[in-house]
């Protein structure tokens, strides 16, 4: 028999598993689809992250929003003047004025009492130090931001950032979900492929029993019951890969809903409750919207976010206004004896408003301007390649769909016929009508058929859910 199309797909799915062992599980979890599916959403590391990425961005827009509210600083400043700064000053700078010169020499001149003071000299100069050396400066400085384009702009930007990783968290949801559906196909596949060899081993092993018991009487060759012995080391080779590539299937559900490899799961639902979950009827009557697919709406953010950034660019010409207010307290020493309490200390108390406007940046401002917008044509060439990039996966996958139910029913139907021929075939053979080798060739028939019932059950399910990933 040849089960070529399932054991490529289940070896595709289980390869990196195969360095793990073979070792039976000690406890075992059976999992309906539906509980294998929030496990993996639970547990999977890309949705863990993407919530983080979540919370990190509620952390930005409050610390964006802090920016504009009140500031408050507690400041102090202290200088050691090792030597004061000097000023020069020309000689006569403190002078008497004129006028008093001019009376101070009459009345020299008329008591005959000389002033007895140096001559004036205009180019003579001073050198003055004025000052302490050590001054400290202990306050309180708050400010407000009145307006700010950017910051305003910039809030709008965080607040839409933030909303995309909402829609990240459910893209990342739906690639654990879509991943979990398929190691858990994969794992109720390979049970059911496990049962149909089994029961065909089943099968030889009585017919094996009741061809020894006819050999004994006589009625068959040492050929035949020879050949059913072949048949049924076959058929035992054959169990024993099916029952390693089902609980290799079972480790890569485990693996994807994050439990132990030492003990994977079972399956709790068997093909059929699967094949009737949902529809095909009703999968290709529902219409495509892609604007309601997650990774559309994070990409609309993402253009939404770039648009943002055009206006964040044009806002930065606009004013920024904010307002101070500033209370200090100032003391110089001649020595460093500020902890005295009987010492004075200067109050300084001051309040104002700042505002800065760009006159002229030589176009730079001009600049960033146009890149932000070029920017922006690609995030929303972007959208559109994706919008018509997932228009081409939904037609494919429809395709698919349609091409696997054509397939499943026709191989439905070959394993209905190659049932009725094996039962015919029996009825000949205890009849002495057919022998050992028909009925042998029979049965391998019609457990190859149902073999690709299994395969194109697999194909079914896996298109399907290839479809359902296009819809909302």
């Amino acid at each position: 028999m040849n089960f070529s199309f399932f054991r490529s797909t289940l070896a595709a799915g289980c390869w990196a598993f195969l360095s793990a062992g073979i070792a039976p599980a000690a406890a075992q979890t059976a999992l309906t689809l539906a509980q294998a599916q929030d496990l993996a959403a639970a547990r999977n590391f890309a949705v863990r992250s993407a919530l983080l990425d979540r919370d990190r961005a509620q952390r930005d827009i409050q610390e964006l929003t802090a920016t504009g509210l009140p500031q408050i600083n507690l400041v102090s400043d202290y200088t050691n003047y090792i030597d004061l700064p000097a000023q020069v000053v020309p000689a006569d700078a403190f002078g008497f004025p004129s006028y008093l010169t001019d009376f101070f020499s009459g009345v020299s001149d008329q008591t005959g009492v000389a002033l007895n003071a140096p001559a004036p000299d205009p180019d003579g100069t001073s050198v003055l130090q004025f000052g302490n050396r050590h001054t400290l400066n202990v306050g309180i400085e708050a400010s407000q931001l009145l307006f700010s384009g950017s910051y305003l702009v910039g809030l709008q930007a965080a607040k839409r950032f933030a909303e995309s990783r909402n829609f990240a968290i459910q893209r990342t949801e739906r690639e654990a979900r879509r991943a979990a559906t398929d190691a858990y196909i994969l794992a109720a596949m390979a049970a059911e492929n496990l049962r149909i060899v089994d029961d065909a081993l089943a099968t030889v092993q009585k017919s094996l029993k009741e061809m020894g018991l006819m050999y004994e009487a006589g009625f068959v060759d040492l050929v035949d019951v020879e050949q059913l012995e072949l048949a049924a080391a076959e058929w035992e080779r054959q169990a024993a890969e099916a029952r390693t590539s089902e609980l290799l299937a079972r480790r890569v559900l485990g693996f994807q809903c994050g439990l132990p490899l030492e003990t994977p799961p079972t399956v709790a639902e068997d093909a059929g409750a699967l094949l009737g979950s949902v529809s095909g009827a009703d999968l290709l009557g529902r219409a495509w919207n892609p604007s309601g697919l997650p990774q559309v709406q994070e990409q609309q953010a993402l253009a939404d976010l770039a648009a943002l950034d055009v206006k964040n660019k044009q806002a930065a010409g606009l004013p920024v206004v904010s307002a101070f207010y500033v209370n200090r307290a100032n003391a110089q020493r001649e020595t460093f004896d500020f902890l005295k309490s009987d010492r004075d200390w200067f109050p300084v108390q001051l309040v104002g408003v700042n505002m800065s406007v760009p006159l002229w940046t030589s176009t730079g401002g001009k600049q960033r301007v146009e890149k932000a917008r070029i920017e922006q044509e690609r995030a929303v060439a972007g959208l559109e390649e994706m919008k018509r990039g997932l228009a081409l996966e939904h037609a494919a996958a429809r395709t698919e769909f349609e091409n696997a139910t054509a397939a499943l029913g026709q191989r439905t139907s070959e394993e209905a016929l190659a049932e009725r021929l094996y039962l015919r075939t029996e009825e000949s053979f205890r009849a002495g009508v057919r022998s050992s080798f028909d009925l042998t060739q029979a049965r391998n028939r019609w457990v190859e058929a149902q073999g690709g019932v299994v395969a194109a059950q697999l194909a079914w399910l896996n298109a399907r859910t290839r479809l359902l990933d296009t819809l909302n």
